[in-house]
């Protein structure tokens, strides 16, 4: 339970801010092993640290913060357009720009990642793992519900 201060904040989104944090430190870790150590192309460092992270990240919001089952091929076939369109946009795209006029690679990524975390949550709470499916789980395997939060009751 969140403290008073914090209870606009959805219990969901501080659940992937963390997982989301581990998913970064995997990314930022290939991305500086591939291209600062090994001095691999920036792209494809790039490329490679957040296909790691990527999935890394997708079984672990999937398993530990939305508590979803079930259709996995549904779930990641969404998870594969949200993941490629925000590699296109913010990771590959805006960090390079990023890169390219001057600011260090690192930074770029970390300035890219902050930006990237916001559409990733949206994306995973509507899309993804959306709280209805999860409902509808439930009901249909006779499950007891899990106390949604606070983010699937203003869902609803």
């Amino acid at each position: 339970m969140l403290p008073r201060l914090l209870k606009w904040i959805p219990e969901t989104a501080i659940g992937f801010a963390m997982i989301g944090l581990t998913g970064f430190f995997i990314d930022i870790g290939v991305l500086t092993l591939l291209h600062g150590a090994l001095d691999l192309p920036y792209a494809l460092a790039v490329t490679l640290g957040y296909g790691t992270a990527s999935v890394a990240n997708f079984f672990l919001n999937r398993w530990l913060n939305f508590q979803m089952h079930g259709n996995i091929a549904k779930q990641s076939g969404r998870q594969a357009v949200v993941a490629i369109s925000n590699y296109v946009i913010w990771i590959l795209g805006f960090s390079t720009v990023l890169e390219t006029i001057g600011v260090q690679y690192q930074v770029s990524r970390i300035i890219s990642a902050c930006v990237e975390g916001i559409y990733l949550y949206v994306m995973m709470r509507i899309w993804v793992f959306p709280a209805r499916e999860q409902l509808e789980l439930v009901a249909r395997e006779g499950r007891p519900a899990l106390e949604p939060a606070e983010d699937d009751r203003l869902a609803s």
